[in-house]
């Protein structure tokens, strides 16, 4: 019996507690809109404004505990924004201006006194366009018995990005989203996505990627010694004469190889130094050479007047 009049009693009290009127803080979404043409905003915004509510505790209870809020809709270029001082991009506005807009939104039971923040600042920056040149970001390893052929294809290489030109302004280069090919033994081919930057748009998501490729073979070549920077009146006879160059090309590359592309150098300024053996380096190297080794790499030489 003493619990059911507890019961009965703490009911009444409840009863009577939401029947009173409470001021009460709710934190309320807010969505973006309407911005002012051609520009667009950068940097973070409020997502919630703290409303100061005054309301019966009946309205505030069913508020909080059963209602989900819709965003408020704040359309940005329906007020008159005022500009930051000697700064044409920032712009800001009071709050309380808002106040009735933000009350005709609310459940008519509940009474908005205050909100907070006090002031919504903004940033914004003119709304360009540009086509930019994409980059593949893959990690794979490739068969030993193969090579890439040429580069890794994107189709298309470019894309069109719109958005803030102050982000723009410090891009070279759209990349795709980082992909872990594992290990290649064999051509590949697929869509990728393309990685995205806040605030930024392209005229498309994916791209097609295509990876070639062919075996390799080595080639052989005997190359000339050269001596550079040589005084009319010296004579310089090197020890050998050739050198052994072995390069490794795929095969789509091989028809393109000769030895006359190459050529093995000495610098006479080594002597000059004091080096008994001069240092051979190769020039004019193809960009499509994977890799090459040649000996020997120092030569001996004998020097005379002519």
């Amino acid at each position: 019996m003493f619990s059911v009049f507890l019961l009965i009693s703490v009911f009444i009290w409840l009863l009577n507690a939401l029947g009173k009127n409470y001021t009460s803080v709710i934190e309320y979404p807010i969505v973006y809109t309407d911005f002012p043409v051609n520009k667009v905003p950068v940097g973070e915004m409020p997502g919630n404004l703290d409303l100061r509510i005054h309301a019966q505790g009946y309205a505030l209870l069913r508020y909080k505990m059963f209602r989900k809020p819709v965003p408020i809709s704040f359309q940005v270029s329906a007020y008159n924004l005022r500009k930051a001082e000697e700064d044409n991009e920032s712009a800001y506005i009071i709050t309380r201006y808002l106040k009735d807009q933000l009350s005709r939104q609310l459940p008519s039971e509940l009474q908005l006194l205050g909100i907070q923040p006090d002031t919504l600042f903004f940033q914004f920056a003119d709304q360009v366009s540009r086509k930019m040149k994409i980059m593949p970001d893959f990690a794979f390893e490739v068969d030993k018995q193969f090579t890439i052929r040429d580069e890794i294809v994107l189709n298309p290489d470019s894309v069109e990005v719109t958005g803030p030109d102050l982000i723009l302004d410090t891009l070279q280069y759209i990349y795709t989203v980082r992909t872990e090919l594992g290990l290649l033994t064999k051509d590949y081919n697929d869509k990728i996505k393309l990685r995205k930057i806040p605030d930024l748009k392209y005229d498309r998501s994916r791209i097609n990627c295509r990876i070639y490729l062919e075996r390799f073979t080595e080639v052989q070549f005997s190359i000339p010694v050269k001596v550079i920077n040589l005084p009319d009146t010296i004579f310089l006879q090197t020890f050998p004469s050739h050198i052994k160059l072995t390069c490794k090309v795929g095969l789509s590359k091989y028809e393109r190889m000769d030895g006359n592309f190459f050529r093995a150098v000495v610098d006479y300024k080594q002597i000059e130094a004091g080096n008994k053996l001069l240092n051979v380096t190769i020039q004019n190297v193809p960009v499509y050479l994977l890799s090459y080794e040649y000996y020997p790499k120092t030569v001996e030489y004998l020097k005379s007047r002519r």
